[in-house]
């Protein structure tokens, strides 16, 4: 009741006409601290998460036709008994090599998807999240290592009692994917909910 009683002495004080535009210019500053925030997230969305969000998710499903190729790879000609004769030695080599080759282009084109990945961050730095700067950079790390450390056909290049030492090259780390996925999904949600107030 007390705060009641300021607040009417404020407002007799004061008079109705600087009240309302006490208000308004309240009113205003939330819009524009508003309208401010929906831009940068609509920024960051369309110049750096969208963008990041579609190769993730392409390179995802890339590595899950890799990986039936492995496992087909496996059941066919790991795991069974074939003869030892010189001809049916020449078709093993030759289907295993073309079931190899061909698991390997979806590789090869989540490298091409991590390369357009570089790009867009290089361009959109200034949009990443503080709390996405260590991950972005294990995965800076791990292209700058495919780009140094394997040869154009994919083989380690340094020795591998070096490599050992040095720890495995991922082509794209699972952290990165769900990071960057959780990332574009939390922003479409903010701006939905800044758009509905």
């Amino acid at each position: 009741m007390e705060n009641f009683n300021i607040v009417s002495l404020i407002i007799s004080f004061l008079g109705g006409g600087t009240v309302s535009a006490l208000i308004n210019w309240m009113l205003i500053n939330f819009s524009d601290k508003k309208d401010r925030k929906i831009k940068f997230l609509d920024e960051q969305i369309i110049k750096l998460y969208g963008p990041l969000y579609y190769l993730v998710i392409q390179s995802e499903k890339l590595f899950q036709l890799n990986n039936k190729f492995i496992e087909a790879f496996n059941k066919e000609y790991v795991i069974k008994n074939w003869s030892m004769e010189k001809y049916t030695k020449e078709i093993l080599t030759n289907e295993t090599t073309i079931t190899l080759e061909t698991a390997n282009k979806y590789i090869r084109l989540v490298e091409k998807n991590n390369e357009k990945m570089k790009d867009i961050i290089d361009k959109s730095f200034y949009l990443l999240d503080p709390d996405d700067i260590d991950v972005v950079m294990v995965f800076f790390e791990h292209y700058t290592r495919l780009d140094i450390e394997k040869d154009t056909d994919g083989k380690i290049t340094i020795p591998f009692q070096i490599y050992t030492h040095i720890g495995d090259i991922s082509f794209l780390s699972p952290e990165i994917i769900e990071k960057i996925k959780k990332k574009f999904l939390n922003k479409k949600q903010k701006i939905e909910k800044l758009l509905k107030k």
